[in-house]
């Protein structure tokens, strides 16, 4: 993966800026939970990225559109992009969530999943379960205060 699962200086070295701290969308800071905002394009394009941690691990990232544009699959082929190989993704057209694999021959490396829906201004992509870590269940209506905002 590209973003998730990776520490704070590697996310950096992804999007090639420093991170700045951000609200952390779970609500779960007594658990562990970091959080860190990119702004990739400008305030009126590209996306405000906010990335959160656990035990010093990406576990999860929402993206926020920058324009008032309604979301589109470029859009979404974009951002899912910036997790992994689009090819490691299963998404169809149209559907609101999506889903990654990562292997290495026959075995399963990572995984992730997460949603868009036309409703929503945001996609939101996490690794539930780290073997040996708090997994995380995010509430879609929680986050749409948090990051839909």
């Amino acid at each position: 993966m590209n973003v998730l699962l990776k520490s704070l200086p590697e996310v950096e070295t992804h999007f090639g800026k420093k991170a700045t701290i951000a609200i952390s969308l779970l609500d779960m800071v007594n658990e562990g939970e970091r959080a860190f905002g990119f702004l990739l394009g400008s305030m009126d394009a590209g996306f405000d990225v906010t990335v959160g941690f656990f035990n010093d691990k990406a576990r999860y990232a929402a993206f926020k559109k920058q324009s008032a544009t309604f979301w589109n699959e470029e859009d979404i082929r974009s951002i899912l992009s910036q997790i992994g190989r689009f090819a490691d993704w299963s998404y169809k057209a149209g559907s609101d969530f999506f889903d990654y694999t990562e292997k290495h021959g026959d075995d399963i490396v990572a995984e992730a999943m997460g949603w868009q829906t036309p409703a929503r201004t945001y996609a939101f992509v996490y690794v539930a379960n780290v073997d040996g870590e708090i997994g995380i269940a995010p509430d879609k209506n929680a986050l749409d205060q948090k990051a839909g905002n």
